[in-house]
């Protein structure tokens, strides 16, 4: 929205006279002021450098001091003094302790901030720790505060910053955190330390001798730089100029860089990033009304060759002007304030060279341009494609034609060549489309097809030139896709009149046609801003052909999988065709996400052979060496995508039958002869027991059977209690029972031969006999077997098992018990009056 007629020539006349009277009081310091105005009305910052002394502060002050709002007659400005001990509620604001305690988040009063003000002045700005400097430039930059999920926009416009220190001390100390600011501000100035003219010494010593202070009354406001600011915006760019921007920042990078090499302890002021293009772009468009404000009132807002010169001040270290710099040189003794003149120097001479080399090359952008757009490379590609049809090539020449014409080229005359192969591109398009999809030897039109197709459409939709022809293209496309889908679907349906097509193949078809469809959606999304109306006939032919697509896959991959034949190893075979399969189910899903459950259907049947296989033929000799045969049978199905419920529901009687087989062999009787006094007491009957016996007699195989169950709890059928039959169970239950039963008979008459060998214990009258009653106990081995391995405590646990069951068998078993706490009861009764007895005497 433009300003009323009369309110730019005021904003206009303030500007002038505020900056003009600031000139008068600051001598000397006309690029300092230059960068100013440009700053104010591009919004951006400034950053100023320079020794103590040289009214960086005060020209500050004095600018962003009597920007005032009209409303309130007050300046917007935030002005801070940064310190080492600044931290960073100091700029941007408190934290709001009100919502801190009440929610528990972390949120600032920005509006206390800089953030809360359009103008800001940050003196002594390298004083600062990096971490904060850098959130400096970030708020600065950004102009919005991020924290967490929160982003607080501020009104802040421009900022100046001052420091007392030389950017080659700043560099010394932090050169990213200089190249960070080089990047993120607009305008870098060196003030010096003296004046360059004696006159401008001696009126600086008049106006302290009788306290001359700088009468400053010239009013500017806010509004006045929102009307100015506006005319910014107006500022029109020509592609031509943009061209001589990007140009002389290439050359004038090339050429600092040089300097470089040349003056190893030189450094560029400038950091050239894509960043520092757009901002130059806004520079020079300040500079344009600037221009009009000062030189040119009747100048169109239109940016010109001459303009450019105006980006020495964005590019390059403000100083001192070319004739002051070398006066002041003349006389600089400070070596850091002659490293500082110098710099300004040879970047004003490089900028000089730099700027006239573009204006020389400006002329000859036309032939420039055309030579590297080759437009004539395009119109040959696309005379070929209209002899022979090759879809790679309509994509490439498709996509390079949009990247040359959209945004296009700079120079309309370079617009023209590329506008006539796009034309002929489209052509050739239509040509092919109006064919058919079925064309040479190829079956189906193909992912390329596709490919080349859409490339085309965002060619002409993209480019204004070409629109008018968008809607005829969408409708030829259209046609072509319906056919496509149709030639898609009977592509697919043909497979069950093919044999020959294994199930390798139908992976490698099921993936291809997805990326088809999934291009042909694409495809649709592209003609949706073309042709609108037909998008939803369309949709209904793709997802009818998808179906077909999907049911036919389906149906020939279950006639071609007859599982993985031959092989010695029936775990390798389910196995390979697991990943077969798992390769169809994942292309299937790519088409139709609701096929999940082909690899589980058609691998089931070998996953039952391979498991009926595995607990068939794989020997034990323990029930808990079945035990892990069927644990690691269950891994093996779940790797490989089976649900291992159904398989061993379906080979429940196989295992019944090997247990029912090997309880069998079991449960033949075991010989269980009374070991001889002598043997008793040796400790023979410890190793008879402990060896051939027990190999004999196996129990624990009730604890081991319950495993097992509870191993196949997940194959369990709901209403049972087992998975394993009762009647295993009890087989199981009865051969453990005579287990047992064996075991105490034996312990039983160990005991008794050992206790009738030795004197009972009332009847031992020395230490030295109760002493040799002892050693002779220990030899047995007896407390051995039933205090230090818990023998006894062992059988208590199995008849607990064997107790809880119901009928004859667990009266049985607490028959058993009374036994067991016999035995116990015994040893326990004669060891502890032998200790007690030994202890006595």
């Amino acid at each position: 929205m433009h300003s009323p007629s009369h309110v730019y020539p005021q904003a206009a006349q303030a500007f002038r006279h505020f900056f003009q009277e600031l000139r008068e009081a600051y001598l000397e310091r006309e690029t300092l002021f230059t960068q100013i105005e440009l700053a104010l009305l591009s919004r951006e910052h400034v950053l100023v450098v320079g020794p103590p002394g040289t009214a960086k502060s005060a020209i500050a002050s004095s600018v962003l001091g009597r920007i005032v709002d009209e409303k309130t007659g007050l300046p917007s400005l935030f002005a801070k003094q940064i310190a080492e001990s600044t931290v960073q509620t100091d700029l941007i604001g408190p934290v709001d302790f009100k919502v801190l305690t009440e929610t528990g988040r972390t949120e600032f009063i920005t509006e206390d901030g800089m953030l809360g003000a359009t103008h800001a002045f940050l003196d002594e700005v390298f004083d600062g720790r990096d971490m904060l400097l850098r959130s400096i430039l970030n708020v600065l930059h950004e102009r919005e505060l991020k924290h967490g999920r929160r982003v607080t926009s501020g009104r802040i416009e421009c900022a100046i910053m001052t420091s007392n220190r030389y950017l080659s001390e700043v560099l010394a100390r932090s050169p990213e955190l200089l190249l960070a600011f080089a990047d993120r501000l607009s305008f870098i100035s060196f003030v010096p330390k003296s004046f360059a003219r004696r006159p401008s010494r001696a009126a600086m010593l008049h106006r302290f001798a009788f306290n001359l202070r700088p009468d400053l009354r010239a009013n500017l406001t806010l509004q006045h730089l929102d009307v100015l600011q506006e005319a910014v915006e107006r500022v029109t760019v020509s592609s031509h100029l943009l061209e001589a921007i990007e140009m002389l920042a290439d050359e004038l990078e090339r050429a600092l860089a040089a300097q470089v090499s040349k003056l190893p302890d030189y450094v560029p002021t400038k950091y050239f990033s894509q960043r520092s293009v757009v901002k130059a772009l806004w520079a020079l468009k300040a500079a344009v009304v600037r221009d009009q404000l000062y030189r040119r009132p009747d100048r169109p807002l239109e940016a010109t060759v001459e303009d450019l010169d105006a980006l020495r001040w964005f590019f390059l270290l403000g100083g001192p002007q070319a004739e002051e710099a070398e006066l002041l040189l003349k006389v600089a003794v400070d070596p850091r304030e002659r490293a500082q003149l110098e710099i300004v120097r040879i970047e004003q001479k490089a900028f000089d060279a730099a700027l006239a080399k573009v204006r020389a090359e400006l002329g000859t952008g036309v032939e420039r341009e055309a030579a590297s757009l080759g437009a004539a490379e395009d119109l040959k590609a696309v005379e070929a494609l209209s002899r022979n049809f090759q879809p790679g090539i309509v994509s490439t020449t498709a996509q390079r034609l949009r990247t040359k014409l959209v945004p296009g080229p700079r120079h309309p005359d370079n617009r023209v060549a590329l506008l006539g192969a796009a034309r002929g591109l489209l052509a050739a398009v239509e040509q092919r489309v109006a064919r058919g999809p079925i064309e040479g030897s190829e079956a189906r039109p193909g992912l390329i097809v596709f490919s080349a197709l859409a490339d085309t459409l965002a060619l002409c939709r993209l480019t204004p030139e070409l629109r008018p022809r968008l809607g005829a293209l969408c409708d030829s496309v259209a046609r072509f896709i319906v056919q496509a889908l149709e030639v898609m679907a009977l592509n697919a349906e043909s497979l069950a009149f093919d044999e020959t097509v294994a199930l390798e193949s139908l992976i490698g078809l099921a993936d291809n046609l997805a990326e088809e469809l999934g291009r042909v959606g694409e495809l649709l999304a592209l003609l949706a801003e073309g042709r609108s109306g037909a998008v939803g006939w369309l949709r209904s032919s793709e997802v009818e052909a998808r179906r077909r697509v999907v049911a036919a896959l389906r149906q020939r991959a279950t006639s071609a999988f007859p599982g993985t034949r031959g092989r010695r190893d029936p775990l390798d075979a389910l196995a390979a065709d697991s990943r077969r399969l798992a390769q169809l189910e994942q292309a299937l899903c790519r088409l139709d996400p609701e096929q999940r459950g082909l690899k589980q259907e058609l691998l089931q049947p070998l996953g039952f052979a391979y498991v009926r296989d595995v607990l068939s033929t794989t020997p034990f000799d323990r029930i808990d060496q079945l035990t892990r045969t069927v644990q690691s049978v269950a891994e093996n199905l779940r790797r490989e995508g089976l649900a291992p419920e159904p398989v061993f529901a379906e080979c429940r009687e196989i295992l019944d039958t090997r247990l029912r087989e090997y309880v069998s062999q079991l449960g033949r009787e075991v010989a269980s002869p009374p070991p001889a006094p002598q043997a008793a007491a040796s400790g023979e009957a410890y190793n008879f027991y402990r060896g051939d016996f027990s190999n004999l007699v196996r129990d624990g195989e009730l604890a081991a059977l319950i495993g097992l169950d509870g191993q196949l709890a997940f194959a369990r059928p709901p209403s049972a209690s087992f998975f394993l039959s009762e009647a295993i169970h009890e087989s199981v239950a009865r051969v453990e029972l005579s287990f047992v039963q064996t075991r105490l008979k034996y312990l039983r008459s160990w005991l008794t031969q050992l206790l009738s060998s030795l004197p009972a214990p009332q009847n031992i009258q020395s230490r030295a006999t109760a002493d040799q009653v002892f050693d002779r106990l220990v030899k047995s081995r007896f407390p051995l077997l039933t205090l230090k391995e818990g023998e006894l405590v062992r059988i208590k646990g199995v008849l607990g098992q064997l107790t809880a069951m119901s009928g004859d068998l667990g009266e049985s078993a607490r028959k058993l018990e009374n036994v067991l706490r016999g035995i116990d009861d015994d040893f326990s009764r004669f060891s502890r009056q032998l200790l007690e007895l030994r202890a006595s005497l």
